[in-house]
């Protein structure tokens, strides 16, 4: 046991102050195990890719008439896909994760930079709250408006 001091007298420090961080440990892992439920609940894709040290996950997005582009005809609109890799820190929702956006298809650097200032402003708005699932449906929302004003 470790010895304090208080008020000029030394105290042992009980064993119930050593609990509290494993609590907070637990709390944060419970809160994460949270969001990936309601991933699922949502009907989101996911891929847990771990859960410790960090959880991390990977979501796929893309739009309604992605096509890869071997099947796609001259002319046609592909759509657009990516994947999202969140890292999230041991004290998730209370820290931002990271973000990593991969595997892009046909997504041009301006509709990049849009989505990356979107994910910025989206995990400082839910600080403090579940983070990942607003991420991914705003996101979704801004790919499938982009396609729409993409000429045919």
């Amino acid at each position: 046991m470790a010895l304090r001091e208080r008020k000029g007298e030394m105290v042992k420090r009980s064993i119930s102050e050593d609990w509290d961080v494993i609590r907070m440990a637990r709390y944060f892992r419970d809160l994460q195990e949270n969001e990936v439920r309601t991933m699922h609940y949502l009907g989101l894709a996911y891929l847990v890719l771990s859960r410790r040290p960090f959880l991390q996950l990977k979501v796929p997005l893309s739009t309604q008439n992605y096509e890869d582009g071997d099947s796609v005809g001259a002319g046609e609109r592909a759509g657009f896909a990516l994947q999202l890799i969140f890292t999230c820190p041991a004290n998730y929702p209370i820290q931002v994760p990271q973000v990593e956006i991969v595997e892009k298809r046909n997504i041009s650097e301006s509709l990049e930079q849009a989505l990356r200032k979107e994910i910025v402003l989206i995990l400082e708005e839910h600080l403090g709250l579940q983070m990942i699932a607003p991420v991914v449906t705003r996101l979704q929302i801004i790919l499938n408006t982009e396609v729409k004003r993409q000429p045919f």
